[in-house]
């Protein structure tokens, strides 16, 4: 099969897998996981509400394994890429931040802290969705060898070529590079505490900026640069945390004020799980496709 072709089928998969599993999330999963309260944070552990977040798991794992299924033809993370886009209509059918702000009145120290634990909760529910594409992958590797994505293509300027050791500190530049480009970026697109414009700023300044550091630190994986929407969100919240105290004499205005003090806490832990990290897995998967194409030489 030519570089073009197998390119142009990996795409088509993963596009078909994206909008059938954002499909399926936004009209028939996500109104299930709608807050009581008209307009409410889709938010688990600051309520307590623990069988929920189990369930939700259950349902991103589910779509994860159909996205691999659909995507064997794909590199692995064009499977993790449909699936985050997938999961994203949970944050479409959220209520704003706003919302909880008020129900935690007086509290909001102790809720930036249960923000944190809740991103760390996202990281488990994205760390599992990556163990059961990489199992299902497996088990139809062995079922449909000739349909399986094939290896890159060989050069000894492929990341395929690299030393442990270099790749250890192409990594470590990777999402050094991609925080400070996301960081720039945020300053930039973050405007307002709309959701349309958290959903904007979050995926397109990590997109553009793991593009960016993937074409100089041409990893093999994208685990690396999903850190850095992870790291942000929890130096957010942990300032936000460490900000407003845990005393419960928090100030309302500093708290309500997102957009003054700091756009960024607008944007929920489901917010950053799959627009941040979508936009840095979608970055990567791009950024790899280019690097394919320059050293095949296919113009086409």
């Amino acid at each position: 099969m030519s570089h073009h072709r197998r390119h142009f089928l990996e795409k088509l998969q993963v596009q078909i897998a994206s909008v059938g599993a954002l499909a399926a999330v936004y009209f028939l999963i996500a109104p299930a996981f709608r807050p009581w309260e008209p307009g409410g944070a889709v938010v688990f552990v600051p309520m307590g509400d623990y069988g929920r977040l189990a369930i939700f798991a259950c349902a991103v794992w589910i779509i994860s394994a159909c996205c691999a299924a659909m995507t064997i033809s794909a590199r692995p993370e064009g499977a993790l890429l449909a699936t985050i886009i997938g999961a994203a209509g949970f944050s479409f059918a959220s209520g704003p931040m706003r919302m909880l702000l008020w129900q935690w009145d007086g509290h909001f120290g102790k809720l930036f802290a249960l923000l944190v634990a809740e991103v760390l909760a996202m990281v488990a529910v994205i760390l599992g969705a990556m163990v059961v594409i990489c199992l299902v992958r497996a088990g139809m590797r062995r079922s449909f060898p000739n349909l399986t994505w094939g290896a890159p293509i060989p050069s000894a300027k492929t990341a395929e070529s690299q030393t442990g050791k270099t790749q250890a500190t192409h990594a470590a530049g990777a999402v050094v590079m991609e925080l400070a480009i996301a960081m720039l970026l945020l300053v930039v697109t973050f405007r307002s505490t709309d959701r349309g414009q958290i959903a904007f700023a979050l995926a397109a300044s990590f997109f553009v900026a793991s593009v960016v550091a993937h074409q100089i630190f041409p990893i093999r994986v994208s685990a690396p640069l999903l850190l850095g929407p992870i790291l942000m969100a929890v130096l957010v919240f942990g300032f936000g945390w460490a900000g407003l105290g845990s005393d419960g004499n928090s100030n309302w205005y500093a708290a309500q004020m997102v957009a003054q003090n700091l756009p960024l806490r607008a944007a929920l832990p489901i917010d950053w799980m799959t627009l941040g990290t979508g936009g840095a897995v979608a970055g990567f998967w791009l950024s790899s496709r280019m690097h394919e194409t320059k050293l095949s030489g296919d113009k086409s």
